[in-house]
């Protein structure tokens, strides 16, 4: 079977991964880069005997490709997503998929109309820890969930927004810990719990000198009728926090070594002896505890396809990438609503009014919203 031919378009950050990982896959072969910087562009295209593009549409137009991986700054993604579809090309694109919930409506819509893939670039749910994790939800481990808590807490010194300038600011951003780092938690946590049906939330800018937000704590009910409050910052030492209960148990994964972390440090899972409600319903302490059995997790021997290799599949016909389009624009619908939420200062409900968010997201660019 022929390889999948692939261009790449971003060639820093991420992009730089994405040209190693399809420069060594067996089932593709890089054709082309694009970056606007010429000199990075050339030097990725000769290490990898591709050509170089400075303008991606370029690429598109002169390329026999069968897919391309966008790795741009977020206010690229909707753009370059949509004209490469409607140059007939699969897409696999770096996370969030967008920045407004109304671009990734029009992004997944042409996807669908076109039969072609697009797939996003949320790889926490490749790793072993997140992998577990949902195998115990799934088999009712511990039960129907009804409330979790989860932290996600790392610092970010302005020199890493001095690095790359464009997170810095809505009008290129789209959001700050939200679309940058907690993307990545909020596709987790609706992949784990469910559909997000209502959203509270506050946000505000603690310590850095961006417009964007750095902190964000937030409660948000599910379909299945689950809470889950977060906390959410870029100013703060590493912790990866997540304590889930349902009728049957709870479980407890925790690393304050990286708040990125593929296996954590500490993953118990508790058992109840009598169900929640009986424990409730009978108990008759008045300060009655459930009867917990603990048990560690051992979640090391989990392994999950690469971003990269689902997609290949999926483009062969071969199952579903890891993130598709449609699970993403549900975690980006969610992102958007927490900040609705924080501007507005009101419960929001999801779906969320696709006019109202871009009325507020323009304000925001604007500055007519200061965070504080």
């Amino acid at each position: 079977m022929s390889p999948i031919r692939l261009g790449v378009i971003g060639l820093r950050g991420m992009g730089g991964g994405h040209v190693r990982a399809v420069s060594k896959h067996p089932d593709a072969r890089l054709l082309a880069v694009a970056e606007i910087d010429a000199s990075l562009a050339e030097t990725v295209a000769g290490r990898h005997d591709a050509r170089a593009y400075t303008d991606y549409r370029r690429m598109l137009e002169e390329q026999p490709l069968d897919g391309v991986i966008i790795a741009t700054p977020h206010v690229l993604h909707a753009p370059m997503t949509l004209n490469a579809l409607d140059a007939g090309m699969h897409v696999l694109i770096e996370k969030p998929i967008a920045m407004r919930v109304s671009e990734g409506d029009r992004m997944v819509h042409r996807a669908e109309e076109r039969g072609l893939i697009l797939a996003v670039g949320h790889n926490y749910r490749t790793f072993p820890g997140n992998l577990m994790l949902k195998r115990l939800i799934d088999e009712g481990q511990v039960g129907p969930l009804y409330r979790v808590h989860w932290q996600w807490l790392e610092n970010r010194p302005d020199s890493y927004y001095q690095r790359d300038r464009w997170r810095c600011t809505w009008r290129q951003a789209g959001g700050g810990v939200l679309m940058n780092q907690t993307s990545h938690d909020l596709d987790l946590l609706c992949w784990l719990v469910g559909k997000p049906v209502e959203v509270s939330a506050m946000i505000g800018n603690y310590a850095h000198t961006h417009e964007v937000e750095d902190t964000v704590v937030a409660t948000i009910r599910f379909q299945t009728g689950a809470y889950a409050t977060l906390q959410l910052s870029t100013c703060g030492s590493s912790l990866n926090s997540r304590h889930l209960w349902g009728e049957q148990g709870e479980i407890v994964f925790r690393d304050t070594r990286n708040a990125n972390v593929h296996i954590p440090e500490h993953f118990q899972i508790g058992r109840y002896r009598t169900s929640f409600h009986e424990t409730i319903r009978t108990d008759p302490n008045i300060a009655g505890q459930p009867d917990i059995s603990w048990e560690d997790i051992d979640c090391s021997g989990l392994e999950h396809p690469s971003l990269l290799d689902s997609f290949i599949n999926a483009v062969r016909g071969k199952g579903r990438p890891v993130s598709d389009g449609v699970s993403a624009l549900q975690t980006l619908e969610l992102i958007n609503a927490i900040i609705l939420s924080g501007v507005r200062k009101r419960v929001v409900t999801l779906p969320i009014d696709r006019d109202d968010y871009d009325a507020v997201f323009e304000d925001l660019c604007r500055g007519n919203y200061a965070l504080k």
